[in-house]
């Protein structure tokens, strides 16, 4: 098996090893704390998910609407707190990790300063800015309209 082949079987078998892993916190957590309040957990982090997924969208369209600071701003911050509802409402610790992390905006900032327009994914051979753009409005001048 060449090398090309290991790499890409390295996502499948992540895929494989994230449901092991949150069976395997499944039982510590119900080892310690007993069955019946991991169940609670599960169902609470799920029910607390599906209020944040609901009620991002709506917060970020009106956010949208009466024009609350930059567009990509709020679009970002919506867009995170999509991700951390949908964490959540996955079952399983792990992904409620995952999504407590999504949430804090130190560790937001470290986990997407990769994305974005001026991040390194964007123009992976241009600098992150650029200082000789200008932005503005123009009109024409030789047309008779």
């Amino acid at each position: 098996m060449s090398l090309s082949h290991k790499r890409d079987a390295m996502p499948l078998l992540l895929l494989l090893f994230f449901p092991l892993a949150e069976i395997a916190t499944f039982i510590l957590v119900g080892g310690a704390i007993g069955v019946a309040r991991t169940l609670i957990l599960v169902v609470l982090s799920a029910l607390v998910g599906w209020i944040m997924l609901r009620d991002a969208g709506v917060m970020t369209a009106i956010k949208l609407q009466r024009q609350h600071g930059n567009p990509a701003a709020v679009l970002a911050e919506g867009g995170t707190r999509m991700l951390a509802g949908l964490l959540l409402l996955i079952p399983g610790f792990l992904t409620d990790i995952a999504a407590i992390l999504v949430l804090i905006p130190s560790t937001r900032n470290l986990l997407f300063s990769g994305f974005g327009p001026n991040g390194p994914a964007a123009n992976p051979g241009q600098p992150a800015s650029r200082p000789d753009v200008i932005e503005g409005d123009f009109r024409r001048l030789d047309r008779d309209s």
